[in-house]
Formats: structure tokens, C-alpha cells, sequence
């Protein structure tokens, strides 16, 4: 009920989210370009909470021939909980599933709308795989669409 917070939070959007109106309503620069093999994306419960829908998803089909896998479920992290060393294995077991079903897409995008769990995922992910595999990465929706747009961050 503060006003200086309701004028934040009113002036605040999800960059997916505005990607997206942007898209809409003005219509998107040339030179999107296509991402060879397409993209694993991972909707993070932050995103579900906000209430806005799959707007990384929607944001990512604006790329040209983009093939996308959704991937909804809870990866485990929990914020702040899933590093601490006395929680870190159930974690690692609760994000399973979501680190199986990256791994099978064999996208060689993986995106997540949170970096924690980016960061999660990608530790499941190389617990599945060989010794001495190289591990995979995984970048933010908004990196996957610059990098379509020829942008290397």
C-alpha cells in the first residue's frame, strides 16, 4: 500500500514480457536469425508466480525456425536453500527430473528465466553425464534472443 512501491512496481516489467508487447504492438527490428538445433527452456517458478504466462516461451518463438522443448517443473534450487551444504543433495535429487529432461532434449540451447536455476539444472545435468564430458552451459531467454539477433553476450 506504499505509493513509491506502487509506482515501481507499476513502471516494472518481466524483460520477456516486454520483449514480447514490444513485438506486438511496434513490431521487432530486422535480423533476427535463426538458433541451429534449437533451444531447451526451463520456466522458472518465479515466472508462474508473477502471473505473466510462458512470456520466455513466447519471447523465444519470435526467433525464426526456432524449435523450443518446455520444461515446467520445479529444478530444485529454492532460492538461497538448495546451495546451502546441508541441503544441497535433496536439491540435487528434487531437480532431477527437470536435469533428465534438459539432458534428453539434446538442444544445444538451455535456457532458464532464473539464473539459480540455470545453475542447478546445469549441476544435475553433469552429475548424468560422463566423467570428463564437457559440462553444458545455459544463458538467460534474453541472451538466446540476442545472440538471434547476431549479439554475443
Amino acid at each position: 500500500e506504499d505509493e513509491a512501491v506502487a509506482r515501481l512496481a507499476g513502471a516494472t516489467r518481466d524483460i520477456a514480457e516486454y520483449v514480447v508487447d514490444i513485438a506486438r504492438h511496434e513490431g521487432l527490428a530486422p535480423g533476427l536469425t535463426a538458433l541451429d538445433g534449437g533451444v531447451a527452456l526451463h520456466l522458472a517458478c518465479h515466472a508462474r508466480a508473477q502471473n505473466i504466462g510462458p512470456k520466455a516461451r513466447d519471447m523465444l518463438a519470435l526467433i525464426p525456425d526456432v524449435d523450443i522443448e518446455v520444461i515446467e517443473r520445479c529444478s530444485g534450487h529454492g532460492g538461497a536453500w538448495g546451495v546451502m551444504k546441508d541441503n544441497f543433495e535433496t536439491a540435487i535429487a528434487t531437480g532431477k527430473p527437470v536435469a533428465r529432461a534438459v539432458a534428453k532434449t539434446n538442444k544445444p540451447h538451455i535456457a532458464s528465466e532464473c539464473p539459480l536455476a540455470a545453475s542447478h539444472i546445469i549441476q544435475g545435468i553433469e552429475r548424468l553425464t560422463e566423467e570428463g564430458a564437457k559440462p553444458p552451459t545455459a544463458s538467460h531467454p534474453i541472451e538466446l534472443f540476442a545472440r538471434a539477433y547476431g549479439i554475443e553476450i
